[in-house]
This record gives structure tokens, C-alpha cells and sequence, in this order.
């Protein structure tokens, strides 16, 4: 079994022992996802590509985005932490903003470009 695909290997590398984690099992057909995963491609992608895109995904006040709108968004956001800040997967992103529609996005993005979200709300540092 491959574990992982991140070139940054701390958080694999720092895990517990293998006797120590949890054991998934995922028996049920609903449950079945290949061996590698970004989750942002089932959580996200997958809407759009399956034509959902134009379906609401994100209500906000006076705000809403669709999965097509969001997909947008967490593309930009993976490109520029790629392309321009030099992520590479496996490297952990600091995300530290309230919970609001923008902050979906860039965790979206960090997860499309490889990265490990971590996210902290400003009101508990």
C-alpha cells in the first residue's frame, strides 16, 4: 500500500506507529475510493464534472457560490500557492480566518495543490 504522494514528508513521517492508528474499514460499495485521493476532487470536482456545477454549494449573508463558482476560486487559490509561493505537496498551510465562505476556498486550494490544511479560528489563539 502506497501511503502517500507528498514530496514534504513530516506529517506522514510523524504519525503514530502503524499498531497505534485507527484501523478504516470501508466495506460498503458507497465507500470505495481508489488508492491515492485529494479529497478536494470527491468533495468538489466531482459536482462539477457530474453537472452539478451551477447547484447552489455555499450560502453565506449575501453571499452564495455555486460548485462551479467555488471550484473557480480553490483553483486560483491552488495556482498561486503552486506557481508563485512554490508549495509542494505534503507541505502544511497555516490557515488562520473565521469561518466564512473565503476560508472554504482556500482550504479547498491548499488541498487541490497537494498541501495540509490546518485551520485555526483568529478567536482561539
Amino acid at each position: 500500500m502506497s501511503y502517500t504522494a507528498h514530496i514534504d514528508t513530516f506529517a506522514a513521517d510523524n504519525l503514530p506507529p502503524v499498531e497505534l492508528q485507527p484501523e478504516f474499514v470501508f466495506e460498503l460499495p458507497e465507500l470505495q475510493f481508489p488508492e491515492r485521493l485529494n479529497c478536494a476532487a470527491e468533495l468538489l470536482d466531482r459536482h462539477v464534472k457530474e453537472g452539478r456545477g451551477e447547484r447552489l454549494c455555499i450560502q453565506a449573508e449575501g453571499l452564495r457560490w455555486t460548485y462551479a463558482e467555488l471550484q473557480d476560486k480553490a483553483n486560483r487559490i491552488a495556482n498561486v500557492l503552486t506557481r508563485q509561493l512554490g508549495l509542494v505537496a505534503g507541505n502544511r498551510v497555516l490557515l488562520c480566518a473565521p469561518n466564512n465562505p473565503m476560508m472554504v476556498a482556500c482550504w479547498f486550494g491548499v488541498i487541490k495543490a497537494g498541501g495540509i490544511a490546518v485551520a485555526a479560528m483568529p478567536l482561539l489563539r
